[in-house]
């Protein structure tokens, strides 16, 4: 059965510019581009055509660090359009609770990028929450960070129709109840959280880091972990 957003882009593809001119003010217009770019971005589909990955590349614009300032690339530009990313967003959204994801990294990735940026799609689109343990506090407000950009650089319309309900260096919640918070290591701190996705970042490098997996699994969370290459645990999990 097709859905509502389905219907309206079949019954409007059917009118000509002119026809459409004719029916809607620029206004309505406007509010009909908005919803049918909206539906798109919220697709669960790993795609440069449609949901996170769309919205990631195409939907925001980015501020580059000066390491691509000195490249001549622009100040801001959305995320590049690399082969790889869709194969990561894939396993991002196959995740489930039986089957945990390990993605070994370099720097270059955009890896961590790219997981914050999927935590923020699942937050803002589906009113999931996502609690992210890294290995300290700095690396944590890094991080939020970069939900905080993700949240801001996108269009005034889409802010509008996914507005804030609280924000701080270590969170931020939607009115729609999805959430991203980020906390530091400690099998301890993560018993309290009973959130949608687990994401630990950096996992090799963190000293407990099995530890803290192994608390957060009763919650029934979908796990990712993802790391730079260090001997141990994960690159146990990684073979």
């Amino acid at each position: 059965m097709p859905t509502c957003i389905e219907t309206l882009k079949d019954e409007l593809g059917k009118l000509t510019p002119e026809e459409l001119q004719q029916q809607f003010s620029r206004e309505e217009l406007a509010e009909i581009d908005y919803t049918l770019k909206d539906a798109r971005c919220a697709e669960r589909v790993a795609s440069f055509d449609a949901g996170p990955c769309y919205w990631l590349t195409s939907g925001l614009t980015r501020t580059q660090n000066p390491q691509h300032e000195a490249q001549g690339l622009p100040f801001r530009a959305p995320l590049p359009k690399k082969s790889y990313l869709i194969p990561i967003f894939s396993e991002f959204l196959a995740v489930t609770t039986e089957h945990p994801l390990f993605i070994p990294k370099s720097r270059t990735m955009l890896t961590s990028l790219s997981a914050q940026g999927f935590a923020t799609w699942a937050a803002q689109w589906h009113g999931m929450q996502t609690l992210v343990q890294t290995l300290n506090e700095d690396r944590c407000i890094l991080l939020m960070s970069y939900v905080h950009a993700y949240y801001h650089l996108q269009s005034d319309w889409l802010k509008a129709r996914h507005p804030l309900k609280r924000k701080s260096s270590f969170s931020v919640e939607w009115q729609s109840g999805g959430e991203v918070c980020c906390i530091p290591s400690g099998a301890e701190k993560s018993r309290g959280y009973h959130s949608s996705y687990y994401l630990q970042d950096e996992s090799a490098h963190i000293i407990d880091g099995e530890q803290c997996l192994s608390a957060v699994k009763p919650s029934g969370a979908r796990i990712i972990c993802i790391s730079s290459a260090a001997p141990g645990w994960f690159a146990e999990q990684c073979l």
